[in-house]
Protein backbone atom coordinates (compact mmCIF):
# COMPACT_ATOMS: atom_id res chain seq x y z
CA UNK A 1 0.00 0.00 0.00
CA UNK A 2 1.56 3.20 -1.03
CA UNK A 3 1.06 6.51 1.55
CA UNK A 4 -0.62 9.57 0.53
CA UNK A 5 1.95 12.39 0.01
CA UNK A 6 0.55 15.66 1.52
CA UNK A 7 -1.23 17.44 -1.69
CA UNK A 8 -3.11 14.14 -2.21
CA UNK A 9 -4.21 13.72 1.34
CA UNK A 10 -5.76 17.44 1.24
CA UNK A 11 -7.55 16.92 -1.68
CA UNK A 12 -9.31 13.82 -0.51
CA UNK A 13 -9.94 16.12 2.76
CA UNK A 14 -11.71 18.55 0.59
CA UNK A 15 -14.21 16.23 -0.85
CA UNK A 16 -14.76 14.93 1.84
CA UNK A 17 -16.18 17.90 3.32
CA UNK A 18 -13.42 17.62 5.96
CA UNK A 19 -12.20 21.00 6.34
CA UNK A 20 -14.26 23.83 7.52
CA UNK A 21 -13.37 27.27 6.79
CA UNK A 22 -15.24 29.91 9.73
CA UNK A 23 -13.31 33.67 8.87
CA UNK A 24 -12.02 35.32 6.53
CA UNK A 25 -10.95 38.74 6.42
CA UNK A 26 -8.84 41.59 4.58
CA UNK A 27 -5.55 39.52 6.72
CA UNK A 28 -6.32 36.47 7.65
CA UNK A 29 -7.91 33.04 7.42
CA UNK A 30 -9.26 30.44 9.64
CA UNK A 31 -10.52 26.59 9.69
CA UNK A 32 -10.91 23.46 11.04
CA UNK A 33 -9.68 20.33 8.93
CA UNK A 34 -10.72 16.72 10.47
CA UNK A 35 -7.76 14.55 9.93
CA UNK A 36 -7.39 10.98 10.78
CA UNK A 37 -9.40 10.79 14.04
CA UNK A 38 -8.18 14.60 15.00
CA UNK A 39 -9.61 17.95 14.30
CA UNK A 40 -6.96 20.74 14.14
CA UNK A 41 -6.63 24.44 14.02
CA UNK A 42 -5.83 25.63 10.68
CA UNK A 43 -5.03 29.14 9.55
CA UNK A 44 -3.07 32.20 7.82
CA UNK A 45 -2.29 35.32 9.18
CA UNK A 46 -0.13 38.57 7.40
CA UNK A 47 2.10 35.94 5.70
CA UNK A 48 2.25 33.10 7.99
CA UNK A 49 0.34 29.74 8.11
CA UNK A 50 -0.30 27.68 10.73
CA UNK A 51 -1.57 24.30 11.81
CA UNK A 52 -1.63 22.73 15.38
CA UNK A 53 -1.43 19.19 14.19
CA UNK A 54 1.90 17.50 15.40
CA UNK A 55 3.29 17.41 11.90
CA UNK A 56 6.80 19.47 10.82
CA UNK A 57 6.50 21.43 7.54
CA UNK A 58 3.57 21.49 5.15
CA UNK A 59 0.88 19.00 6.22
CA UNK A 60 -2.06 17.79 4.57
CA UNK A 61 -4.59 19.95 6.69
CA UNK A 62 -2.73 23.53 5.59
CA UNK A 63 -2.49 22.46 1.77
CA UNK A 64 -6.10 21.42 2.15
CA UNK A 65 -6.72 25.03 3.33
CA UNK A 66 -4.25 26.51 0.37
CA UNK A 67 -5.92 24.72 -2.40
CA UNK A 68 -9.20 26.15 -1.36
CA UNK A 69 -7.69 30.28 -0.59
CA UNK A 70 -4.46 30.85 -2.89
CA UNK A 71 -4.99 31.49 -6.86
CA UNK A 72 -3.00 29.01 -8.71
CA UNK A 73 -0.60 30.85 -11.01
CA UNK A 74 -2.03 31.87 -14.40
CA UNK A 75 -0.84 29.83 -17.14
CA UNK A 76 0.21 31.53 -20.33
CA UNK A 77 -1.23 30.83 -23.56
CA UNK A 78 0.19 30.11 -26.45
CA UNK A 79 1.10 32.69 -28.97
Amino acid sequence: MTRENAETKARRYLTEGRLIVHRVDGTSITATCRGAGEVYNVSYHRGGWLCECPATGRCAHLVALMLVCVAPPLRRLAS
